[in-house]
């Protein structure tokens, strides 16, 4: 696939947005993203960041989760 065909947000949960160049936030099973109280589509520097959001984001049980 050529660059130019990547998808822009690519991943599952903790997406890379290209064109910002930060991670953003899904919740896989609603399609939501997660936003800022501004309504603005939260963005991370840190994939660290971005994974503990997403965790605290994402309601469901994922697999191997009590």
């Amino acid at each position: 696939m050529r660059h130019d065909q990547l998808p822009r947000l690519h991943g599952y949960g903790v997406r890379w947005d290209a064109e910002a160049d930060r991670y953003r936030v899904r919740n896989e099973m609603t399609g939501e993203w997660l936003c800022r109280p501004t309504g603005e589509p939260a963005a991370f520097t840190f994939f660290g960041d971005a994974y503990s959001a997403w965790r605290a984001f994402e309601v469901h049980k994922r697999p191997g989760e009590k």
